[in-house]
């Protein structure tokens, strides 16, 4: 009986002497790894750029609101100051209101949307300035007349984008006040497609919600009852964990489960498991084109076995074993394969780099997924390659060696 080295030189030789036979018995493997493995890092590629691009839209925010079925409570600014203290790892909450009516300017007046906030909201991802600077807490503080405009409604108010400093006149529940233009910010898809509605275009503006409520009489100790949390994705959890025990410490309502908190979360995660599964059902057609290069490796495996069929008998006549004519074709079908695979690792690693630079994907290699695959690439080679091995390995040498 050989040694395992001497298997594998055996397997090597028939291997080489058969060139064009092994290629083509190894491209159905170099095709199908190279597919499933193109595909699973082009979706972990394409996850990692949803998520990337969700944190750059801004601040991830949580909610928070008061169940207005069991407390007839609502949040005043002094109470919203001591929740934002209290709530660690974040960059501030924003309440807000908003006042809908007519905006003048040198152009004329056109309708417009007022949205208050507290400084914080500059961190939502709709807020990019262009000019000036965004409002901030003393404005918030001092409830002064100032806001920050789109640049749509910059070009249609004054005709020009650079307007920081000009006055605009806002009137909104049958009362009119005038704010000063601080900030420019970069049009949202929202603003571009409200400013092209014609005669009916609508501008947009931000400015203190305290500012917003002084204006145009809203009361801000009664009529809020909610606001967001701006902070850093990874404090979610912990900020999840202490915000309801913050805010109804502060408002009194403990017991009461009056307090409701919901987060970006379960759409962040229902938005991975969906391009995951994507990319597994992707993968696992893919997959197929494995099943067609392993039954490849059968199929090349029981002709070498049938054209080796004299040589199996002399062996088998001098005293080689069974177990040494397994393992032999084994070795040669798990090399096939595990060749296979190395090169098709090779390829589709290539393949998905340019992919992935082509539609902008991250390019994200895992090394377990690519071992998996060497493990899985050699595996098939074994599984696929039993049958014509026991073929081999059962052979009567007596009939073997009558074989012409």
């Amino acid at each position: 009986m050989g040694t395992f080295g001497e298997y594998i030189k055996s397997a090597l030789s028939s291997i080489g002497n058969n060139k064009g036979r092994s290629f083509l018995t190894m491209l159905g493997i170099i095709i199908g790894i190279s597919a499933v493995l193109t595909v699973l890092i082009i979706g972990d590629g394409m996850k990692e750029t949803v998520n990337s691009e969700m944190d750059t839209i801004g601040a991830t925010t949580v909610s928070v609101s008061l169940d207005d079925t069991k407390t007839d409570k609502s949040f005043s600014y002094d109470q919203l100051l001591t929740i934002q203290d209290a709530i660690k790892d974040i960059y501030g909450i924003s309440a807000g209101n908003s006042a809908y009516g007519t905006a003048v300017g040198n152009r004329g007046s056109f309708s417009m949307q007022l949205e208050g906030g507290m400084e914080a909201s500059q961190e939502s991802g709709g807020v990019k300035m262009l000019h000036g600077r965004y409002y901030t807490k003393n404005d918030v503080d001092e409830a002064k007349n100032v806001c920050v405009i789109s640049q749509s409604a910059a070009n249609k108010l004054f005709g020009y984008e650079e307007v920081v400093g000009e006055v605009v006149e806002i009137t909104a529940f049958d009362l009119t006040a005038e704010f000063t233009v601080i900030g420019v910010r970069e049009d949202t898809s929202m603003d571009i497609a409200f400013a092209a509605w014609g005669d009916d275009a609508m501008v947009a503006g931000n400015a203190p919600f305290t500012s917003v409520a002084k204006s145009f009489d809203l009361n801000i100790d009664t009529g809020i009852t909610s606001f967001t949390i701006y902070l850093d994705s990874e404090n979610k959890n912990k900020v999840l964990s202490q915000a309801r025990a913050v805010v109804e410490n502060v408002m009194g309502l403990r017991g009461e489960n009056a307090v409701k908190i919901s987060s970006g979360y379960g759409f962040d995660a229902t938005t991975n498991s969906i391009l995951s599964i994507i990319t597994s059902v992707v993968a696992i057609i893919a997959a197929i084109s494995l099943l067609v290069g392993g039954i490849g490796v059968m199929n090349i495996m029981t002709v070498s076995v049938t054209e080796r069929t004299r040589e199996i008998g002399i062996r088998k006549s001098l005293g080689a074993r069974t177990s040494s004519i397994l393992v032999q074709f084994l070795a040669e079908a798990a090399i096939l394969t595990f060749t296979g695979g190395i090169i098709g690792i090779i390829f589709g690693l290539s393949v998905a780099f340019l992919i992935c630079k082509v539609v902008g994907f991250s390019f994200v290699v895992n090394p377990v997924l690519v071992t998996v695959v060497v493990m899985i690439s050699t595996g098939i080679g074994l599984f696929f390659g039993i049958y014509p091995a026991r073929r081999a390995a059962k052979l009567d040498p007596i009939e073997a060696l009558r074989t012409e």
